[in-house]
């Protein structure tokens, strides 16, 4: 006489097992920072060297940014500059006015030394990373290349406030200069948007040969997990099947 389904309960222990080995490789490649799951020597190959591109391209970008840095800096710098310059255009147009008498004069003159102290401090304490940017050429390899930018301090010697056209041709001097800087920057942010999509479809590359999607790797342990729960219950319910049947033999 047959008790139970010898069968059924066999195929219920080897899916219990399966879900539990899926399981366990589900949270080991989660777990690893890059697990070894390519099919094949050239996958694994293929994937190394996806890997260098990205690690790469993504240290390019970090580059780029630190040119970026040392442009606003140098832009935010240029800006005060230009400012104070303006005022001293200001003041050199009020000394035109004849109707100043000596000591108002000298006070236009000392105020038109400090902008020009200011201006000069300015440039002296524009600081990245313990440099100062108008440190003449520089040259940043980015994700998409090299970018170079001569960045020069304005040349204060030559303003004098009794000389209008050496502050306006200061000023123009400085606006060029901001003018490449923008021009500059808007090269380098345009390549790092460029660079951050070509890193992340390599790394979306590189992921896929190796195994090591987080999003997928999640789904299938949730899966495991469903499958393991669902052959317990089976279990448990065969088992709780077999005793009835026991029981009522034995009654």
């Amino acid at each position: 006489m047959k008790v139970g389904n010898t069968q059924v309960t066999n195929e219920n222990l080897v899916s219990l097992n399966k879900a539990k080995d899926e399981e366990k490789d589900s949270i080991k490649r989660l777990s690893s920072q890059r697990p070894i799951e390519a099919t094949d020597g050239a996958s694994l190959a293929i994937a190394d060297a996806l890997l260098a591109q990205a690690n790469s391209i993504s240290q390019g970008i970090r580059n780029a940014n630190d040119a970026l840095g040392v442009m606003q800096i140098a832009d935010a710098t240029l800006s005060n500059i230009t400012d104070s310059a303006i005022r001293m255009n200001e003041l050199s147009v009020a000394l035109g006015n004849p109707a100043l008498n000596n000591e108002q004069r000298a006070m236009i003159q000392n105020e038109a030394q400090a902008l020009t102290q200011s201006m000069s401090d300015a440039t002296s304490q524009a600081i990245f990373n313990g440099k100062n940017v108008f440190s003449g050429q520089m040259s940043f390899v980015t994700g998409n290349g090299t970018e170079s930018i001569n960045l020069q301090a304005p040349n204060v010697a030559g303003l004098n406030v009794n000389n209008q056209q050496s502050i306006l041709s200061f000023i123009e001097n400085v606006n060029m200069s901001r003018a490449n800087i923008g021009s500059a920057m808007n090269g380098i942010q345009s390549g790092v948007n460029a660079s951050l999509n070509t890193a992340v479809n390599l790394r979306a590359a590189e992921g896929g040969l190796m195994r090591d999607d987080v999003a997928e790797n999640y789904n299938e342990l949730n899966t495991a997990k469903l499958k393991e729960n669902a052959m317990l219950y089976a279990s448990s319910f065969n088992t709780q099947l077999l005793q009835s049947r026991l029981d009522a033999l034995l009654a």
